[in-house]
């Protein structure tokens, strides 16, 4: 498990949606064979709005478990990658705010920087994309419930038959996926003076 200031990333992903200001429940959907490791990793959070579930054989009987209940069809619900375990509240409270706005589905996105070359099943370059119209994708991602149970199975954001909002992403939501992504988020913090 991949940690970040000595934590687990998924412990600092569910107080950042918790400390939020604008989330009333986070539901953890968390594969069988690591329910244990993921229970134990937030034991520490300590908050009654945080539910552990087992997710489900698939993305559809997870979306479905996650939003049973009291989850209303035009109520917000967020999907988060506890790999962006530092996602900024202003980022989450944007795509919130987008969904209460009207829009179906929102996510954030920072512009691409890169260059982006399109290569051929031979390793050869055949051309460069314009990173004029590319956004780097972050999360959470936002939906009306309704619009992510009709979803379910699917890639929600580009099979989804509505219009899916942008809201301006942050540095700080960068995805954590090697020991090196940690340093330089540790880095970043550090330089913010975040705590």
């Amino acid at each position: 498990m991949l940690l970040a200031r000595d934590e687990p990333l998924v412990r600092h992903a569910v107080r950042g949606l918790l400390r939020a200001g604008c989330v009333d429940q986070v539901i953890v959907a968390v594969p069988p064979a690591q329910l244990d490791a993921c229970t134990t990793a937030l034991e520490p959070v300590d908050d009654a709005r945080m539910k552990i579930i087992t997710a489900g054989a698939d993305r559809t009987g997870t979306v479905r478990s996650a939003l049973t209940g009291e989850i209303g069809p035009s109520d917000v619900v967020l999907v988060h990658d506890p790999e962006r375990p530092f996602t900024p509240a202003s980022t989450i409270a944007a795509v919130v705010e987008a969904i209460r706005a009207g829009a179906p589905a929102a996510i954030p996105v920072e512009p691409v920087t890169d260059t982006i070359k399109v290569i051929g099943s031979d390793d050869v370059v055949q051309g460069t994309r314009d990173r004029s119209r590319l956004r780097s994708a972050q999360s959470p991602r936002g939906f009306r419930a309704d619009v992510l149970l009709e979803a379910a199975g699917t890639d929600p954001l580009t099979e989804l038959r509505h219009e899916v909002r942008l809201v301006e992403g942050d540095p700080l939501g960068r995805r954590l996926a090697t020991p090196f992504d940690v340093t330089v988020m540790e880095a970043l913090l550090t330089g913010e003076g975040t705590t």
